[in-house]
């Protein structure tokens, strides 16, 4: 992978003030020894932002968005990891080392397979007249194809293979432009195919589409397999298009290549499309990044139905009170292509005004079938609701929809109160907790935690947490707090550790250092009493090797010891 070290995030980090990268983005005021302002990432009256100079976070009471001035500039302006570090460190004048091994060169070389097959296809293209009389015919102009930069694949089995060098063609088969079958005879994956190139989100081709032409041949749309470049569950077809083109505060999800340029074509140019998978976590996060409203549009058909239930649920988890999901359902027979085409955008638009918001829609969902008016349905309504209402994150939302549940079953809607929050921290409130939460606030006492010390050793929630927050200190020892943040950026807990830096605010350095310690040696007390015990329990019941007993008789001196200093 292409990775960046952490001494120069370190570095990059204490050059560049977050109070100056965000307060040209988002009004800030004083308070105290930190900076307030209205969030940028929800709508709110009365600022819960706040930036810490001292520590360069960010974190907002409301929605829990946090971290960095990277994770800042990855939010707001809706770019990947490498693009936030790489606008940073222009901004102070320094080059970004990037460490190179085998997997960047194999992607470097699989983004030059892809934009040559790209210009293969295109011309291809511009060489058939029948396949642009099919362009033309589906309405789609030579300016739109030219921008989503749509190809032909010739009907041939090695079309594309033979304007290929023969040193390359490994790397077709790696990058999916080619298969293999059992006879390990290869040859070209899409053929006599309108192709659709997939681009990520900075625009570099990473995979393709293929649609059929003729109407009997199968299957109607081909897509790449998953290859070092692509993963389907994390790219959207039309992204860095929508994003570039797009002047409406809401995105549309649609289900195919022909719907995103249709729409385009007419002028609706904020669609993507998921690509032959059901709409995933990740989709949302990627989407919800540039845009907080989100509309889904489906065929009216049971699939559609299906299909956006499954995009419901998916979204529940996610969904915070600044944000809009609706749902978008087509008359029976239309997909968005054909809808469009046929009534034009104006039609369109009044649907997507129209569309049923998730609330709604989840209700409707739910109470499929039951029968409201009895006792026994809404006994019934009132049981499905518990779990999907659950997954919902604390907040305004949440309480709206369990008192309208109340008001439809007549019963009080109350969740266990073990419903973890958004932001609440994972890890119970143990010795670890507190460990993490002093480490991420100076990661400089990772030095009082002794070399031997292992604490995957104890039955704590999150000792791998605490034992790979210290490797990285001792790997990099000068690291400060929000670069050992950045370490986690792209795992779960990431949202957790801001908020755990700060709670040890009302300590001094001294004091967070005597904690700290006394936590240690709380723990390293533990462990020699478990070795103790272990040893004496083996030796009631099997007896001592000499080496046994003498490490028994060092854990009890050594316990002693400490007994008589009062630890």
């Amino acid at each position: 992978m292409t990775s960046i070290p952490n001494e120069f995030i370190d570095e990059l980090i204490s050059r560049v003030d977050i109070y100056d990268v965000i307060s040209t983005r988002v009004p800030l005021k004083k308070a105290g020894k930190d900076y307030t302002g209205l969030c940028p990432f929800h709508n709110e009256n009365t600022p819960s932002f706040t930036v810490s100079q001292n520590k360069q976070f960010y974190h907002c009471f409301g929605c829990g968005k946090n971290g960095s001035v990277i994770r800042f500039l990855m939010d707001y302006e809706g770019l990947d990891f490498i693009d936030a570090i790489k606008d940073l460190a222009q901004m102070v004048g320094i080059e970004v080392p990037v460490n190179s091994n085998n997997q960047k060169q194999l992607h470097k070389n699989l983004y030059a397979i892809t934009e040559k097959a790209v210009r293969i296809f295109r011309h291809q293209l511009k060489e058939h007249q029948v396949v642009l009389d099919y362009l033309k015919k589906r309405s789609i102009s030579e300016q739109t194809a030219q921008l989503f930069q749509i190809g032909y694949a010739l009907n041939l089995w090695d079309g594309l293979m033979k304007r290929f060098h023969s040193n390359e063609h490994s790397q077709l088969l790696e990058s999916g432009l080619t298969t293999s079958n059992d006879h390990g005879r290869v040859y070209d994956k899409f053929r006599h195919r309108l192709i659709f190139p997939i681009h990520d989100r900075r625009g570099r081709v990473i995979a393709f589409g293929g649609r059929a032409i003729d109407a009997n041949q199968q299957p109607k749309y081909l897509n790449s397999p998953e290859t070092p470049l692509f993963h389907k569950s994390n790219e959207l077809y039309g992204f860095h298009l929508a994003r570039k083109h797009s002047k409406n505060n809401y995105v549309l999800v649609v289900e195919g290549y022909m719907d995103v340029v249709a729409l385009f074509e007419h002028g609706v140019k904020n669609a993507v499309a998921t690509l032959g998978t059901a709409t995933s976590e990740q989709h949302l996060k990627n989407l919800f990044k540039v845009w907080d409203n989100i509309v889904f549009c489906f065929d009216g058909d049971n699939a559609g139905r299906q299909a956006a239930a499954k995009a419901l649920f998916t979204a529940l988890p996610l969904y915070l009170d600044h944000q809009t999901i609706r749902f978008l359902f087509l008359p029976q027979g239309h997909d968005p292509d054909s809808y469009i085409n046929q009534h034009g955008s104006e039609s369109f638009q009044k649907l997507i005004d129209q569309a049923t918001p998730l609330s709604d829609f989840l209700l409707d969902h739910l109470s499929q079938g039951v029968d409201v008016d009895s006792i026994d349905g809404r006994a019934k309504l009132f049981h499905m609701a518990q779990n999907p209402i659950s997954q919902l994150p604390q907040g305004a939302f949440k309480q709206m929809m369990m008192q309208r549940v109340s008001q439809i079953t007549q019963q009080q809607f109350q969740l266990a109160a073990t419903q973890p929050q958004r932001n609440s921290v994972q890890i119970e409130n143990s010795p670890v907790k507190k460990l993490v939460s002093l480490l991420v606030d100076q990661p400089s006492l990772h030095k009082l935690v002794p070399k031997e010390f292992k604490f995957v050793e104890f039955d704590y929630k999150g000792v791998a947490l605490i034992d790979k927050i210290v490797e990285i200190c001792r790997l990099c020892p000068q690291i400060g707090s929000a670069t050992l943040i950045e370490s986690f950026r792209d795992e779960s807990v990431y949202d957790y550790l801001v908020p755990l830096a700060r709670q040890y605010n009302h300590l001094d350095d001294k004091q967070k250092y005597n904690e700290f310690k006394d936590i240690i040696t709380y723990l390293q007390k533990r462990a020699r009493q478990s070795q103790i015990d272990s040893l004496r329990e083996r030796q009631m019941k099997y007896g001592l090797t000499q080496q046994e007993k003498q490490q028994l008789v060092s854990l009890l001196t050594e316990h002693n010891k400490t007994k008589r200093h009062g630890n």
